[in-house]
């Protein structure tokens, strides 16, 4: 795991510039981190009928390997006798997180400090918003007008997935088992009044932090119903920056069956053809080319070359603006944060002019006073 890094602007700054835009922003460190668990992993072990053991996954970063020990959250079946079970993170838990990550991308979030002085990020919000921050990306992603009542998940089923996401501990070690890193998703989780307040876990509050985020195209994934869609979905936002026609980025097979816990078959082949029919399926994917590696006339493996459309080179390109702009956004002689204006962000353009001419006249004061400084 990478080491801690102070980050370039004071912490408050930081949380302002992660907010910078309407986008969801994601780490690619804390993406590589396996955190959910499929009902049909063959590797979960039940020690009984309703309790599992913890599971293994691994996963790599920066070519150094590492171990998930994902322990599942332990509570109580309302409906069943209200005996306590097993439940691990899937594709319900994740999209909520991210629901609630992309709330926090453009809303303000309290900062505070627990006994310790480690800093907390507080979101308040409802039940409510959470579920009209799904149904609005699937509205604009797959053209409906559904309501917030018509999201996937009623009220229950986001109370119990968010005792899902604090409850479940993720312990992160080396290759030789030591112990590395051990969060939850979220930290904590209570009412205030009418909101639900949301403390978000420690991991996700360093990589805010640190500043090692990239926005990506919420409404794409927080619309993937499938856990394989989702997957792939956060990892084609993250991995493929290159904004040009004609670029492409080259998995292997081997690599995307590991991080999408692809559960198929144990044929490569058929893997092959599920796996090429889900990416040929995105609206991202212009076209698909497969290179098969054989050992033999064994198939062993494949690399494809997945090549975007127009639309996502678009949605990469203000991705990319988004992103740049807050690495080089900077603070005037009053500690204001000065950003960039993005036409996305607004509803008007004649918003965004004004915005922009604010922002010009800003940045000319300040650029000014530097060079006035450097003579005297």
């Amino acid at each position: 795991m990478k080491n801690k890094k102070e980050p370039k602007y004071p912490l408050g700054i930081q949380l302002e510039l992660f907010q910078s835009s309407n986008r969801l922003n994601l780490s690619e460190t804390y993406e590589a981190i396996p955190k959910d668990v499929s009902p049909r992993d063959p590797d979960i072990t039940w020690v009984s009928k309703e309790i599992a053991n913890p599971i293994e996954k691994f996963f790599s970063i920066g070519g150094k390997n590492f171990i998930a020990e994902i322990i599942p959250a332990t509570i109580k079946d309302k409906k069943v006798n209200r005996s306590y079970k097993s439940i691990f993170p899937n594709v319900r838990e994740s999209r909520i997180e991210y629901a609630i990550i992309s709330l926090a991308s453009k809303k303000i979030v309290d900062i505070g400090y627990d006994k310790k002085e480690n800093q907390i990020h507080l979101l308040k919000t409802t039940y409510y918003q959470i579920q009209k921050e799904i149904v609005d990306a699937i509205n604009i992603r797959k053209k409906k007008e559904l309501k917030p009542n018509d999201c996937p998940y009623n009220t229950n089923s986001i109370k119990e997935a968010l005792e899902v996401l604090r409850k479940t501990t993720i312990t992160v070690k080396d290759e030789k088992g030591d112990k590395q890193y051990i969060f939850s998703r979220i930290k904590d989780i209570y009412m205030d009044n009418k909101h639900v307040a949301i403390e978000l876990g420690t991991m996700a509050t360093d990589y805010i932090n640190s500043g090692e985020w990239k926005a990506t195209d919420k409404n794409s994934i927080l619309a993937s119903k499938g856990s394989y869609e989702l997957k792939l979905r956060v990892l084609l936002n993250l991995k493929f920056r290159y904004a040009t026609q004609g670029a492409h980025y080259n998995p292997s097979l081997s690599f995307l069956i590991n991080h999408l816990d692809f559960i198929e078959s144990k044929q490569t082949k058929i893997n092959l053809q599920r796996m090429t029919k889900i990416i040929e399926s995105f609206h991202e994917v212009e076209k698909v080319d497969i290179e098969r590696v054989f050992e033999g006339r064994h198939l062993i493996d494949a690399i494809f070359k997945i090549y975007p459309t127009n639309d996502f080179i678009s949605i990469m390109i203000e991705n990319n603006k988004a992103t740049k702009r807050t690495k080089e956004a900077f603070t005037d002689e009053m500690d204001t944060l000065l950003i960039e204006p993005m036409q996305s962000d607004f509803v008007s353009n004649a918003e965004f002019q004004k915005a922009k001419r604010e922002y010009d006249i800003s940045k000319g004061k300040e650029l000014y006073s530097k060079k006035k400084d450097l003579f005297n």
